[in-house]
């Protein structure tokens, strides 16, 4: 009996690592994405940008990878705690207000107001819309140009 249960010790924690290291090879290959997002040819001062699986160009990806905007308008992409995003082709979004910061909207006093950048920059409603983005990208495994992830906003 002491034997069986000495063995059943053993086996418990060499199951368990055996079905870790059989999921970390799960995980898409990432590769580096960082840009710049201008407005009216000014760095976009703030906000959050990310990119969308574009699956009618088929990317079946189930990461969204995004990247918070600097006051410079540099971001850089970041897939699952990782630096990168997985290569394919996406639809990408930016949002420059940030619901739920602000005290309440002027006669709603129940709804959150959006907040603008610090730079006071509010961008056309289009671009936080991934069905009305006109803004795509192709996330390659090399050769991007150094402006290939450089987005213009109006």
């Amino acid at each position: 009996m002491r034997n069986l249960l000495s063995r059943f010790l053993v086996a418990i924690p060499l199951a368990a690592f055996f079905l870790g290291v059989a999921g970390c090879g799960k995980s898409e290959p990432l590769y580096p994405v960082s840009g710049k997002v201008t407005h009216n040819k000014a760095p976009l001062k703030g906000g959050i940008i990310t990119f969308l699986p574009d699956e009618s160009k088929g990317n079946k990806s189930k990461f969204s990878p995004s990247g918070k905007i600097d006051n410079e308008g540099n971001y850089t992409l970041m897939t699952d705690g990782r630096a990168g995003a997985p290569a394919g082709h996406y639809k990408v979004t930016v949002n420059t207000e940030m619901p739920g910061m602000a005290a309440t909207t002027p006669g709603d006093p129940g709804k959150p107001a959006p907040l603008t950048p610090p730079g006071g920059v509010k961008i056309a409603p289009k671009y936080k819309d991934v069905s009305q983005t006109p803004l795509t990208r192709e996330v390659v495994t090399s050769g991007a140009s150094p402006t290939h992830y450089d987005f213009t906003v109006e």
